[in-house]
């Protein structure tokens, strides 16, 4: 099937679904929540605009990326050790995998592929500690085969390159502390979910003098590393940077349909600000 006909598909789905908010607005059919119609036909042009950008990634296309710049300092970290001769320290952060964490834990397994490969490209060692059990054989099989394809497998080890520590959150923290300071290592990359140990790993790579990335989408941290870390991935940059090292150009095609929702929301404020002053309140005309 070409991508053109799969876009007229779409298309012609988006176009029923829209009839059918239409129909149970004005008829009051109770279909959809009220309040919750343009909500949904939002839904609906995000869903449009995400497939559309992935049948043209699918065909080829280039998808624009801008640059993170976290991202790139990534390879200067892991370079700056290779100089120094330490070892690089990678964690996923805590938390169930089972809840919203998971597509952090995601985000985060590609922000390790990429380290990983550039360890193996620089000839460093890599440690990647974690506090989640169900990541092990994950973990253990994006260093592998990140040392092994970059013809570097002699520097792998899977008892010194993946320790898992605890589950529990404190001794956690606590065991990730023990592991900077005793691997004296030179550059600290965190990325995933964090909680109150967000802190407590930046001030102990600080004390070492180590090279520091981090990067979560939990607001709640985002200013402890904003603060401590000399590169900070902002909220859902994460999603973005997991998906750039992974390759995927399907999550990068459905990152670009996200932008396109958020410029969908400036528009809609914009306009919302301008008919304020004249009595218009567009909010109240959006939740009906």
């Amino acid at each position: 099937m070409s991508g053109k006909l799969k876009a007229l598909i779409a298309f012609a789905i988006f176009i029923v679904l829209l009839i059918v908010v239409a129909v149970s607005y004005y008829q009051n059919l109770g279909i959809i929540s009220s309040g919750r119609n343009v909500a949904f036909v939002l839904l609906l042009i995000l869903f449009l605009a995400g497939y559309s950008f992935i049948g043209t990634a699918k065909e080829g296309k280039t998808i624009p990326v801008r640059k993170i710049a976290a991202f790139d300092a990534i390879e200067e970290g892991i370079a700056r050790s290779v100089e120094l001769g330490k070892p690089v320290h990678f964690t996923l952060g805590y938390g169930p995998i089972s809840t919203v964490n998971a597509p952090q834990y995601l985000a985060g397994l590609g922000v390790l592929g990429h380290v990983a490969r550039l360890c193996a490209k620089y000839g460093a060692p890599l440690i990647s500690t974690l506090g989640v059990p169900e990541l092990i054989a994950a973990e253990e099989e994006i260093i592998r085969d990140a040392y092994y394809s970059g013809g570097k497998p002699e520097l792998y080890n899977v008892t010194y390159n993946v320790r898992y520590l605890t589950d529990q959150q404190f001794a956690y923290a606590s065991a990730v502390q023990a592991t900077l300071h005793r691997e004296n290592v030179g550059a600290n990359i965190v990325v995933g979910p964090f909680w109150a140990e967000s802190l407590i790993f930046m001030e102990a790579g600080a004390a070492i003098d180590a090279f520091q990335v981090a990067g979560t989408a939990r607001e709640t941290q985002i200013p402890f590393f904003v603060l401590a870390a000399d590169y900070a991935f902002i909220g859902e940059e994460i999603f973005a940077a997991g998906a750039m090292a992974s390759g995927d150009i399907e999550t990068l095609a459905s990152i670009r349909g996200q932008d396109f929702g958020k410029l969908i929301s400036w528009i809609l404020i914009v306009v919302g600000l301008i008919l304020l002053p004249v009595g218009i309140k567009l909010a109240e005309y959006l939740v009906k």
